[in-house]
């Protein structure tokens, strides 16, 4: 009979909370393990957390997956990025973004120094910076050069 490996204990989630407007309405969750970093906003106008994006941490990346009939900012043809988030990045430095159609790697620095601010605070959402399609082409990974797409 063969002996069983003990089971490693389940590892914790360090859970932290940071309000991201002066009014404290808005809110960034995230959920820590010794690997990732689950980042989840919740706004005011809404009941529920989305989940923004992972980090993992030994890769120093924020992978964020997107459905482009959804998320794509039509007047702009621009994803949007949470300006607090990427301003308060420690832990990443890069951004993996996909929708079902492309695949990016993008420089935080890159959107904080390109991306054009919008608010539609009126709607409830928090700032954003939008960065168009056709800046992030620069940054486009082809499946050729990622079999993990």
């Amino acid at each position: 009979m063969a002996l069983k490996k003990p089971r490693k204990p389940k590892e914790k989630k360090v859970h932290r909370t940071f309000f991201i407007d002066d009014a404290g309405r808005n809110k960034i969750f995230l959920q820590s393990t010794r690997k990732t970093i689950v980042v989840l906003l919740q706004l005011e106008t809404e009941s529920y957390k989305k989940k923004i994006g992972v980090v993992t941490k030994s890769t120093k990346t924020l992978k964020i997956e997107r459905k482009r009939d959804l998320h794509l900012f039509r007047m702009g043809n621009a994803y949007g990025f949470n300006e607090y988030i990427l301003k308060q990045a420690k832990t990443f430095d890069t951004i993996s973004l996909s929708d079902e159609l492309e695949h990016w790697k993008i420089p935080v620095k890159f959107i904080l120094e390109n991306g054009k601010y919008l608010n539609f605070a009126q709607q409830g959402y928090e700032l954003q910076l939008f960065v168009s399609l056709s800046q992030l082409e620069q940054f486009r990974v082809l499946k050729k050069e990622n079999r993990r797409i």
